[in-house]
């Protein structure tokens, strides 16, 4: 199974980061210039809901629909886990509160358990199936500017400017 994982420091209250992302629907687009789309198809993010989303980074064209698993939220963090219809990947988000305001945690998990018969699926995966989709090195670069720029969005209110269209 391939892990990848980033957090940023961001200068605003938990419960600040915790409301921007339940209006995904309203933000995702805004929140990069690669996202292309974001649709809540049944009810919002608790659990069993579905959405789904879109977007774009180096001409590699992304539209994942999938389940929430996981939806808790205490005064000190929160987990959002989404599960793709496939069960190939999986996307958390994490918030824990800090001193200086929260830590926002991104982690996508992609491909089968660790074991035999799961290391022989994801190396066809990864190296012959979905090569261009599955580029670990794209995925974390999409991901920590994706943080970067949340960090922007919320500390300072400033988006980041869209691309032109078909630009990747």
């Amino acid at each position: 199974m391939m892990i990848l994982k980033d957090s940023i420091e961001i200068a605003v209250p938990l419960n600040t980061l915790y409301a921007w992302l339940q209006a995904l629907d309203e933000n995702f687009v805004k929140w990069s210039p690669y996202h292309e789309g974001f649709t809540k198809i049944s009810g919002g993010f608790e659990v069993g809901d579905t959405i789904q989303f879109k977007e774009q980074v180096e001409g590699v064209e992304y539209d994942i629909t999938g389940i929430i698993r996981l939806h808790e939220k205490t005064d000190q963090r929160f987990t959002l886990h989404f599960e793709t219809l496939a069960g190939m990947g999986q996307i958390y988000f994490i918030g824990k509160a800090t001193e200086m305001g929260c830590r926002f945690t991104h982690i996508e998990k992609f491909g089968k358990p660790d074991t035999f018969c799961g290391r022989i699926f994801n190396w066809l995966l990864f190296n012959i199936i979905a090569k261009k989709k599955a580029n670990k090195t794209l995925i974390l670069k999409d991901m920590q500017e994706d943080n970067r720029y949340l960090k922007q969005i919320l500390e300072t209110g400033i988006y980041p400017q869209r691309l032109p269209i078909n630009a990747g």
